[in-house]
């Protein structure tokens, strides 16, 4: 039985619609949320995963989110108007493997988009996605592992849609994120309305038919190039800045690797031949 909890009526009807729009194959979650506000949509998944009682796979919406949160503790300002959500599944992968569930959020909005907007987000590494080199959707994974296995990954994914783009900035609580610009989809295409719910909709679907395709190697190993292709794709186009142990750096990507990391060449040293590899940041501790 699917369990569905909702702030409101109009948050329900959303919910209902998404379910409805596919009578043949309905989507692969057993619980859905959809609430005007939260803290965060990750930090209410970690909750619901302490319930003994929670089916997976898990779908969460907020309206708003007051402490959204980006990779490596960032904030991440989540005003009305954008798509704001997670996603909690469990599985088996090892966690060698954990990086294509991210590596297919990327893909899966980037597609999301593109049915929207007519154009293909760049997506630059390790999982931020960009229209015209502004930033307008980030994607954070959390996981819980144990022996060697995942029991747990829960993704979120900000999208900058219909918010307000100064609001947005505004509500940064750390400015040092605003130096790569950051945009919203329709500040990018001159106040054209995004619909929220074909965005989520298309989000949702794509997910129950891909997730379980991940227990295929040869799946995954698609995914590993077409992300490696879009990503070194893009390279040539966006800055970089990287930060090692002991340094600071503006880099170029030469290499991605099939684990996910990368190899840079430090362009504030061009008499350099030597190649910094920059470690893979898909670990059981993202975030």
């Amino acid at each position: 039985m699917i369990r569905i909890q909702c702030s409101d009526k109009e948050k329900l009807d959303f919910i209902c619609n998404l379910l409805n729009k596919s009578q043949q194959q309905l989507p692969i979650f057993q619980e859905y949320y959809f609430f005007d506000t939260l803290l965060s949509t990750q930090d209410f998944a970690s909750n619901l995963y302490k319930n003994a009682e929670t089916k997976f796979p898990v779908f969460i919406l907020s309206a708003s989110q007051t402490g959204g949160r980006g990779r490596r503790g960032s904030s991440w300002a989540s005003p009305r108007g954008g798509v704001w959500m997670s996603m909690m599944f469990e599985s088996e992968l090892e966690t060698s493997e954990l990086f294509t569930f991210l590596i297919l959020a990327a893909l899966i909005v980037s597609e999301a988009v593109e049915s929207q907007v007519g154009i293909t987000p760049q997506i630059k590494w390790p999982n931020d996605l960009l229209i015209g080199g502004r930033k307008f959707a980030g994607i954070l994974m959390d996981t819980d592992v144990e022996t060697g296995k995942l029991t747990k990954v829960t993704i979120g994914i900000g999208i900058n849609s219909n918010n307000d783009l100064e609001i947005t900035r505004n509500q940064i609580l750390d400015k040092s994120t605003l130096k790569p610009a950051i945009t919203t989809l329709r500040s990018a295409f001159d106040g054209q309305q995004i619909n929220n719910f074909e965005l989520v909709s298309f989000i949702l679907h794509k997910f129950s038919n891909l997730v379980p395709k991940l227990n295929s190697k040869l799946f995954r190993d698609e995914l590993r190039y077409l992300f490696k292709r879009k990503i070194e794709d893009s390279a040539s186009t966006l800055s970089y800045r990287f930060k090692t142990k002991n340094n600071e750096f503006a880099g170029e990507i030469v290499l991605v690797n099939d684990d996910g990391s990368i190899l840079v060449r430090n362009l504030d040293e061009p008499r350099s031949n030597t190649l910094v590899r920059i470690d893979s940041v898909f670990d059981t501790s993202m975030g």
